[in-house]
């Protein structure tokens, strides 16, 4: 087994976990672990792109935030250890990790095959988005004026802090709080949820991954910002054309047979 081993250095018990980890894995297959922490290790490090070519499967010790930076590179399977807050992505808390690798050396374990978004703006491909894609305004307390269009027919025009798309597995995230609806991670979908729209009408909508969501900001927006799984930013004008749909790319996650409706009630309900 060929592992990549991704974790949170400023989370000191994910540094802490990622030194046992090491230890536990170093005789047990190859191990390509990123260049700060290998530094310290004294062994040859890799980049995320290099992990993604060469791991089977990539631990990441963290918690969603971890993931998602992850998933800017990595298209192979990861075992997600919790070792930060709600970790709602995370398969396994820091305290079984050893337990849940030990399952993964014995092959019991299977892989979720999880929707992500592509992100075109002025027909440049960004970074595919795990969780959501956010179109906001780039200073407080200022709103920004868009509008929607699904497969290029106008749904709806509003001013609001911003606007979200998400997938079914972003749909837990900021689009919840945005007053999205949850989505089961099987269902071929996106959520456009208006971000504290400044209109009674502007509600969220559910769209099939197969169709194409147009942003497009009125001229009276100025400057806005696009922001993919709150990783990276950049800048978008009134003239810039925004195109989101579902990617060919998945996002994978070793699973050990909790329910998706399980971990709703664990981490969402209680």
């Amino acid at each position: 087994m060929k592992w990549g081993l991704i974790y949170n250095y400023n989370i000191k018990k994910a540094y802490s976990l990622a030194n046992d980890i090491f230890d536990f894995l170093k005789d047990k297959g190859e191990l390509f672990i990123e260049k700060s922490f290998a530094k310290e290790k004294g062994v040859k490090g890799y980049s995320l792109d290099e992990i993604n070519k060469e791991a089977d499967i990539v631990i990441t010790i963290g918690g969603d935030g971890t993931i998602l930076r992850a998933l800017e590179k990595i298209e192979k399977p990861i075992f997600a250890i919790n070792s930060g807050g709600m970790g709602f992505l995370t398969e396994i808390e820091s305290k079984y990790a050893m337990s849940g690798l030990e399952k993964l050396l014995d092959g019991k374990y299977n892989v979720e095959e999880r929707a992500k978004l592509k992100v075109m703006v002025d027909d440049i491909r960004l970074s595919d988005a795990a969780n959501e894609v956010t179109v906001q305004t780039p200073r407080i307390a200022k709103i920004i004026y868009l509008k929607i269009f699904v497969d290029n027919e106008l749904i709806e025009t509003f001013g609001a802090d911003g606007v979200i798309v998400a997938t079914p597995t972003g749909s837990t995230s900021y689009a919840l709080s945005a007053g999205g609806p949850i989505l089961d991670p099987i269902v071929e979908a996106m959520v456009i949820a208006p971000l504290a729209p400044f209109k009674l009408s502007a509600r969220p909508w559910v769209v099939p991954l197969n169709k194409k969501i147009g942003i497009k900001l009125l001229a009276k927006s100025k400057e806005s910002k696009i922001v993919i799984d709150g990783e990276t930013s950049q800048s978008v004008t009134s003239e810039s054309d925004i195109v989101i749909t579902g990617s060919e790319k998945k996002a994978r996650y070793v699973r050990f047979g909790e329910s998706f409706y399980q971990m709703v009630r664990l981490k969402l309900v209680r």
